[in-house]
């Protein structure tokens, strides 16, 4: 009997031995989970960042793309442009406002002028502004303008078939003397009213306008 008890002591003890050892076993496994988790969570998080981040630098990566080409193009726009203005200061042209203009130093009839600015790929100058206007008295020369009514007496029209909107006439004009008078000129350059009718055939200077856009 007393041997009997012994062993079942003896089993009782080893029992509550494993039952420590299990337990012990299991603490370490649940902190060890627990670190896990908290690992895993931090892994999940920073991943999460990592990919925000990777996002938006893509983001103004392509941000950074378009400004790159859009500046590109406006460099080409540019330099197209200051070949553009090089090329026409280079044949005496002045820039106003959107247009080149040319200045003779000769005269010719008022026909003859737009001959030659045909060969500059211009024509005489349409004034239809008082910029413009005060643009064009500035050289202080007689010169005639793109504007007649050799077609129709009375009827005033510029040299692209537009009509009339705007005008600068000197006091008393156009007065059509002698009834031949169907070109427009600037005829003083003190004052806004600076135009005058004349015969088309007078040989004056003259004004050729190309519009370029730039």
């Amino acid at each position: 009997m007393e041997a009997r008890s012994k062993s079942l002591m003896a089993e009782r003890d080893e029992t509550m031995e494993n039952l420590k050892t299990c337990i012990s076993q299991k603490t370490a496994l649940s902190t060890e989970r627990d670190s896990l988790k908290r690992t895993s969570s931090d892994t999940e998080e920073k991943s999460k960042r990592l990919t925000s981040e990777n996002n938006n630098l893509n983001q103004r990566l392509n941000s950074c793309n378009m400004q790159l080409s859009g500046l590109g193009r406006e460099k080409a726009e540019l330099q197209t442009k200051l070949n553009v203005f090089d090329r026409y200061a280079k044949q005496n042209w002045i820039y106003f406002s959107g247009s080149f203009y040319y200045i003779s130093v000769i005269e010719k009839s008022w026909q003859n002028s737009r001959i030659d600015c045909w060969g500059k790929g211009a024509d005489l100058i349409i004034i239809d502004s008082k910029e413009e206007n005060e643009f064009a008295r500035k050289f202080k020369k007689r010169v005639w303008i793109g504007l007649s009514d050799r077609q129709n007496e009375g009827h005033w029209i510029w040299q692209d078939g537009s009509p009339l909107r705007k005008s600068f006439w000197y006091p008393g004009e156009p007065n059509n003397d002698q009834n031949n008078e169907d070109c427009a000129e600037i005829i003083t350059f003190n004052v806004e009213n600076s135009w005058n009718d004349a015969p088309c055939a007078n040989a004056h200077f003259w004004i050729c306008e190309k519009k370029t856009g730039v």
